[in-house]
């Protein structure tokens, strides 16, 4: 059985997506699961992923668009490894990827989620800049969110225990931040206790996609980030208080 599951979930991106699943079936790093769910796409999507014949392809077609946390959930909630990887069928996963994250998960334990940086490109596909903001070391990436007020993880870079992911009930449903459960889950996992780390090289080219969730959604996106932010911050001020109060004692 492998450690890894990736998990890749579909909507209306067919002028990407050939090249994008390619991209996961040229990984140095070969064995793997591979759950790939189309969420209702409209457009010729389902059927150029049909066309790729692998044996490590789980192909789920679903006629209803439920958007990706759901999505995600249901498709991790089938996985049974000890590691989950986000590819997005729009983005290319650089050909070492894989390989580099599982050296990072297998030598460090306690890690729950390892990601790294990217390098932007256009719809055509072409490279834009270096998306070197995440910061590298799990304090610094607490900070990243806590005081910067930025996700400190590429969601589509990043690959984690599944363990830890089920004992943090998954990525959030909840329609006024449901534009951005990844920072939400990294938030929760914070809270918790979970440890983060960033790879100082890129593992994506991370597609700016005109009819992506980034780039449609970009003002409910902002109010959403905001909305999780300020639950960490309150989260997290209150348990330092605590924390405080109970070694003043």
């Amino acid at each position: 059985m492998p450690d890894l599951t990736v998990i890749t979930t579909l909507y209306n991106c067919e002028k990407y997506v050939e090249v994008s699943l390619k991209s996961v079936l040229d990984q140095t790093y070969e064995d793997f699961d591979w759950i790939i769910l189309n969420d209702g796409s409209t457009d010729s999507t389902w059927d150029i992923v049909r066309s790729l014949e692998d044996p490590r392809m789980i192909l789920i077609d679903s006629k209803d668009n439920q958007r990706i946390p759901r999505r995600r959930n249901q498709c991790i909630g089938m996985a049974n490894t000890k590691y989950v990887c986000i590819h997005d069928g729009d983005d290319i996963s650089l050909p070492h990827r894989f390989e580099r994250q599982i050296e990072i998960m297998d030598s460090s334990p306690d890690l729950f989620c390892c990601g790294g940086w990217a390098i932007a490109i256009n719809d055509e596909g072409e490279r834009q800049e270096m998306m070197n903001y995440p910061a590298l070391k799990h304090d610094q990436i607490v900070n990243q969110l806590l005081i910067k007020r930025q996700n400190p993880m590429i969601d589509p870079t990043t690959m984690f225990r599944q363990e830890d992911f089920t004992s943090l009930y998954g990525y959030t449903l909840e329609k006024a931040i449901y534009t951005v459960p990844d920072m939400d889950l990294w938030a929760r996992a914070m809270l918790d206790g979970k440890i983060f780390a960033n790879i100082p090289e890129p593992l994506i080219d991370y597609r700016f996609n005109p009819d992506g969730m980034t780039m449609k959604h970009k003002k409910e996106m902002i109010g959403a980030h905001m909305i999780v932010w300020k639950r960490f911050r309150d989260a997290y001020v209150a348990r330092q208080r605590t924390t405080e109060a109970v070694n003043n004692e």
